[in-house]
């Protein structure tokens, strides 16, 4: 045969071969694809999580906080539905268990998109029971065992510990593999140690053909989180919650009671905060925020009303880290340690005013130096037409809370210091105790405050001269010949007014270095976490943030005159009956000047043992009105309780500043 006809054969053959082979790929590529496509993914492996324990929480005593359990809740599994009146059915008949509404679950449904497997709703061991006699009627539905956070402590300590939320988009772009139908920590510990809490899901594989199992591999057991211990001691907790709520209750029967006396106020007290931390090892051993909320309503499904009220009443927004007031007279002791240890110039060529010996004639009126147009200007201080105290030193001007003693080291180191290397001495002090930042603390939501200054007068002059709605300069000082920043900003800052804010913690955090020699730590909440064997145990660390130079003789000096506003000061009147020990007990009063149709807000910080400092107490209660009335009697109540003594009810004290 000749070679071409051969050749010819040989690429017909060759022709009928790839002919048949194409013709096979149309088949199953078009023809039968779909039909595969769908096998193939009927025949998929599917993932069936195994949902792990959270962590417990327990307080300093190992008392229980929070804890989990396991309770029975509606899953359903999209593998499992193959057709339309399949998933009709089954919103239907679920709608009439779970009572829930028909298009809200039809929603879900379409919201977890093809495949998915999610939860439903946890439910009764009882109505789990006739579930699972009616699933043979629910495609795609089970009942499974699901972990479920129990608080044991109640809204006690809601800012604290904290609540879980089902994940947002932020969560999910920050940790893209965490489960969408598994709640995580949102506030509190339970957001800050989330990845220390959850503990690793397992799972169940299950390969699946038209809705059926037809095999499963062996499972991957589910790892419980870790456990945390708190510094929180619970009955300290709770006194200090209690009271804050008598001393709102307080607040408000002085209201009253001046108010028929013909004296305005502009608002129900409603809202407070307290603070104990320990100022050696700056554990927090009690934290409340008044209005607070019970962290198990966010256990199953929240309605938006439910949300809408916790908004309205800023319940979520925890005072003592996130809420930012003007400290008032509670700054004095910053002031008073400034004072002492930079040896801040007083103002000469006063008559009301002793530069060589430091003192200051308290009579209730400041008059400063005329302004451009004449006119002078005036502050009055606090006890004007009550009392006249006379000429004071630094003692007995804490002692007594004269504005105008601070006010004259204020106007003094802004005559000496205006423009020079030193005109933020009292700013820099008060930044290095922990003002102006946030202290660091374990929790979600701590608020900076402010820090006035020259610096920061010009940063808000810049911005409001990008959008003048702002209102964060009074527009006065823009004028021509006006000055942004005065000598009369750093005294209102001596006195911890003006724009200055800080937080409660910040305040205790301050106290808390200058009691212990000058040492600020960063302030915690949890103390260890233990991993799920109870092994493995890791210590929490509190850092230093700064050493600040504070002499023996400041401190101590700083410590008996806090005893002295308790035991004959502006407290006196709200610490007695305190019991056995008051000579050992100090505090501040303050009262904070809020803003326009605003009452002030009361303040008392107190430190105890003064000998050995292991409490400092921080109370505000938020347009409360007197730091001596209102605070110091909470206060008073909750030093008791760390003294060992048996609180007393809370009264009126003295309406002091």
């Amino acid at each position: 045969m000749r070679f071409t006809v051969r050749l010819g054969i040989l690429g017909t053959v060759f022709i009928a071969m790839f002919s048949i082979v194409a013709l096979r790929l149309w088949v199953l590529q078009i023809a039968e694809g779909r039909d595969i496509a769908e096998a193939t993914k009927e025949q998929t492996w599917v993932a069936k999580p195994v949902y792990a324990p959270r962590g417990d929480i327990f307080d300093r005593d190992e008392t229980l906080l929070a804890t989990t359990k396991m309770v029975p809740a509606v899953v359903i599994d999209r593998t499992f539905i193959q057709r339309d009146e399949e998933r009709a059915a089954l919103i239907s008949r679920l709608s009439a268990l779970l009572d829930i509404s028909e298009s809200e679950l039809a929603d879900l449904y379409e919201e977890k998109g093809p495949n998915a497997r999610f939860q439903v709703a946890a439910v009764s061991s009882d109505l789990a029971f006739r579930i699972n006699e009616q699933l043979d009627e629910l495609p795609g539905a089970e009942i499974v065992a699901v972990p479920q956070r129990v608080y044991l402590s109640g809204p006690t300590l809601a800012h604290v510990i904290g609540h879980l939320g089902l994940p947002d988009q932020a969560d999910l772009d920050e940790s893209p593999d965490i489960d969408r139908d598994v709640r995580i920590g949102k506030l509190g510990v339970e957001g800050v140690y989330e990845d220390d809490l959850r503990g690793r899901s397992g799972a169940v594989e299950r390969r699946v053909r038209s809705g059926r199992v037809i095999d499963e591999r062996p499972p991957e057991a589910a790892e419980p989180g870790s456990s945390l211990t708190l510094t929180i001691d619970l009955e300290t907790q709770e006194v200090v919650r209690l009271a804050l709520e008598e001393g709102i209750a307080l607040s408000n029967r002085v209201k009253a009671a001046d108010r028929a006396e013909g004296e305005t106020f502009f608002t129900e007290t409603k809202r407070a905060a307290a603070v104990v931390l320990d100022p050696v090892t700056f554990e927090v051993l009690a934290s409340a925020s008044i209005p607070d909320f019970d962290p198990e309503i966010f256990v199953g499904r929240l309605s938006e009303d439910a949300l809408d009220r916790l908004n309205e009443d800023q319940a979520l927004l925890n005072r003592v880290i996130g809420g930012a007031y003007p400290p008032a007279s509670a700054f004095k002791a910053i002031t008073y340690t400034v004072i002492e240890e930079e040896d801040l110039p007083f103002p000469k060529g006063r008559d009301d005013v002793d530069p060589i010996n430091r003192t200051v004639n308290c009579d209730g009126t400041f008059v400063l130096p005329e302004l451009a147009d004449g006119s002078q200007q005036v502050k009055n201080d606090w006890y004007l037409g009550r009392h006249t105290f006379g000429w004071l030193d630094i003692h007995g001007a804490l002692q007594w809370s004269c504005n105008k003693f601070f006010w004259a080291a204020g106007l003094g180191a802004f005559q000496h210091h205006d423009g020079g290397p030193r005109e933020t001495v009292l700013q820099d002090w008060a930044a290095d105790l922990g003002y102006g930042a946030p202290t660091g603390i374990d929790l979600t939501g701590e608020a900076e405050g402010v820090i006035p200054s020259r610096a920061e007068f010009e940063r808000r002059a810049e911005l409001q001269a990008e959008d003048p709605s702002l209102g964060l300069i009074h527009p006065s000082r823009l004028q021509e010949g006006n000055a942004l920043w005065n000598g009369g900003d750093l005294m209102d800052f001596a006195i911890g007014q003006g724009a200055f804010t800080a937080t409660p913690m910040q305040v205790a955090v301050s106290y808390a270095a200058l009691v212990n020699g000058g040492t600020v730590r960063e302030p915690r909440v949890v103390s260890s976490v233990v991993g799920p064997a109870g092994d493995a145990e890791r210590r929490v660390e509190s850092p230093v943030r700064a050493e600040i130079a504070v002499s023996e003789t400041t401190r101590s000096a700083l410590l008996a005159d806090l005893n002295r506003v308790v035991v004959s000061g502006t407290a006196r009147v709200a610490f007695e009956g305190f019991g056995e020990g008051l000579g050992r007990v100090g505090g501040k009063t303050g009262t904070g000047q809020a803003g326009p149709n605003q009452d002030n807000h009361a303040w008392f910080v107190g430190v105890a043992p003064i000998d050995n400092p292991r409490f400092v107490v921080v109370v505000l209660i938020e347009e409360g009105g007197s730091g001596g009335r209102v605070a110091a009697p909470v206060a008073r109540h909750i030093l008791q309780h760390l003294m060992g003594n048996e609180p007393t009810e809370i009264v009126a004290g003295e309406e002091t500043d």
